[in-house]
């Protein structure tokens, strides 16, 4: 089993795009569901994506999704995934966004092969420790091609 974190981003896009086949962030989270992949979350980085999809207002107009939707969605993400405690920071590894250090941090302290994102200043690391930072996209072929 593939051991990942997806950042809040990739969580948003899940979220967005449950009803749209083929969307490759919905994808990676019913593998999740299906237990080919192990998915390691913060509450921070859930948190930060619950905190996304309940105050955009954009966001809600264009999608039209329920604030108890969005509540049971970050409920679902509680169970699917595994919740590392309070990680320990790591500051400076991602100088262009300071915040996304969080996400680095809960990757190094799960220790997992992927970090899962779309967010360029993480994208540009390539990687950290042994972590490789990847695209969805990148990841769900990787997923696809386990036995």
């Amino acid at each position: 089993m593939i051991k990942a974190v997806f950042d809040a981003n990739i969580l948003v896009s899940a979220f967005l795009s449950r009803e749209i086949p083929g969307g490759a962030s919905h994808e990676l989270l019913r593998f999740v569901i299906s237990g080919h992949i192990e998915l390691f979350l913060s509450v921070d980085i859930i948190d930060e994506a619950i905190g996304i999809l309940a105050n955009s207002q954009r966001l809600l107009t264009r999608y039209g999704y329920s604030p108890e939707e969005v509540g049971q969605y970050r409920a679902d993400l509680i169970t699917i995934a595994t919740i590392v405690d309070d990680p320990a920071p790591t500051p400076g590894v991602v100088p262009r966004d300071p915040d996304d250090d969080k996400i680095v941090a809960c990757a190094l302290a799960a220790r997992v092969a992927y970090l899962v994102s779309r967010d360029r200043d993480l994208l540009s690391l390539r990687s950290y420790a042994d972590i490789t930072i990847i695209a969805p996209e990148q990841f769900l072929h990787l997923v696809r091609a386990q036995p």
